[in-house]
């Protein structure tokens, strides 16, 4: 049981940790002109803090890739190399510490002379989790990273859901265009540009769940949420925003790195959506986030 002892840690943070503790995951952009046409360089962060925390897989959580693609104005997609999940050896050091590499999906996107202006998404999605806590044919309560209907001792299931995550960033070349939505399960898509956003611009986003704009009603209220490490993230602050058929809204207080982040529950029994999954697990925790740089 001890190779599942990271995933576990994730699965369980995930599933009942507040927003501001969770581990979140996401895409970072980064644009440069130094070398005319220029570059656009991605890379993917795991944990708590822009622009990286923690390796993809590593002690605290390990979250692995299904897709890693870039699609452009004209919704072709281009499928990039997916990062190792393998978890590389640590070495110790003679200071008492431990070094160990990983593959965080560096990659670059380099301009070129006859390049299809408009705004190009860097699309993640990773592979989808199973947790499952239980009672086993003992009595005792153990957990395992699997649906309910693979596990051979389970006498009752106490709680099980499925996790995936869905990540996004966007660039613009020459002229913005309102990026399509990619048909991610939960997604977040900006409908201001953010090429040139700066402190005290309103920014405004549409979330989509299963192809249709969220909305807060007297049944759940959902937030669109943001957070920074040039605002109050070390101290756990964040912006918050309801989300109304499909919108929410930011002022932007600060110029850096910022994360637009969501998570939705849906209930396997109460969501005809979801009848291929019963028996699998009960609930079903989606999370996207959306990367974007405020200037200065």
């Amino acid at each position: 049981m001890k190779r599942f002892a990271a995933p576990l840690a994730l699965l369980a943070v995930m599933a009942w940790a507040s927003v501001a503790s969770a581990h979140m995951f996401w895409v970072n952009t980064t644009e440069s002109f130094n070398h005319p046409p220029g570059h656009v360089t991605t890379t993917l962060g795991f944990g708590h803090m822009l622009p990286f925390d923690d390796l993809l897989t590593s002690d605290h959580g390990v979250i692995r890739i299904d897709s890693y693609q870039l699609v452009g104005p004209d919704m072709s997609i281009h499928e990039m190399d997916i990062p190792d999940p393998a978890m590389p050896p640590k070495s110790a050091t003679p200071d008492g510490l431990t070094v160990q590499s990983g593959d965080m999906g560096v990659r670059k996107i380099a301009l070129t002379g006859d390049v299809t202006p408009g705004t190009y998404q860097v699309a993640v999605k990773s592979v989808p989790m199973f947790f499952t806590k239980y009672k086993n044919k003992k009595g005792k309560t153990a957990m395992a990273p699997l649906p309910a209907d693979q596990i051979k001792d389970l006498d009752k299931v106490l709680e099980s859901f499925k996790y995936q995550s869905f990540a996004k960033s966007c660039f613009t070349v020459k002229t913005w265009r309102r990026p399509k939505a990619l048909g991610h399960e939960l997604e977040i898509l900006p409908l201001t540009d953010l090429s040139g956003i700066r402190p005290g611009d309103l920014v405004e986003f549409e979330v989509r769940f299963n192809g249709k704009p969220l909305n807060s009603d007297s049944n759940a209220m959902y937030t669109l949420e943001c957070t920074s490490n040039t605002f109050g993230a070390p101290d756990g602050f964040f912006l918050s925003s309801y989300i109304v058929n499909g919108r929410a809204k930011f002022r932007m207080p600060t110029a850096g790195q910022w994360l637009a982040n969501l998570y939705v529950k849906s209930k396997v029994d109460e969501d005809p959506s979801l009848k291929a999954l019963k028996g699998k697990c009960t609930a079903v925790f989606s999370a996207a986030t959306l990367f974007f740089t405020v200037a200065p």
